[in-house]
């Protein structure tokens, strides 16, 4: 119960983009993030289209071309945890080195990836 927020935030999100590709850009000044600071790998081949960084959470809004259950998968894999969703919007959340993430996936023509890590 304590993620049907954020993960109600993360689908509005990712359900909010258009179907046109996005320019990879950044909230945070330093620049696109990394996998050292998401602290999640990021999946192969896709657009970092935002991200960002707080003192309390790190963020990633990612996009490819690849099939929605082969990214479930990956992520699956990388939290060691299970997705569950509806046939429009899975989620996936768990723990890794110390924070707690929440990963929203869906598919609008591409395949749209949402993280969002709590430090």
């Amino acid at each position: 119960m304590k993620y049907l927020l954020l993960f109600a935030a993360i689908a509005f999100v990712v359900g909010c983009g258009d179907s046109k590709p996005a320019a990879t850009g950044s909230n945070d000044a330093s620049g696109p993030i990394t996998e050292a600071r998401l602290g999640v790998k990021i999946y192969p081949g896709a657009t970092i289209v935002t991200s960002g960084e707080t003192d309390e959470i790190v963020s990633a809004n990612l996009r490819t071309s690849d099939p929605v259950v082969k990214v479930i998968a990956f992520y699956e894999t990388e939290l060691g945890a299970k997705a569950s969703g509806d046939t429009v919007t899975y989620q996936i959340s768990g723990q890794k080195g110390g924070k707690t993430y929440a990963i929203a996936i869906n598919n609008d023509g591409m395949t749209n990836v949402s993280i969002m890590g709590k430090k």
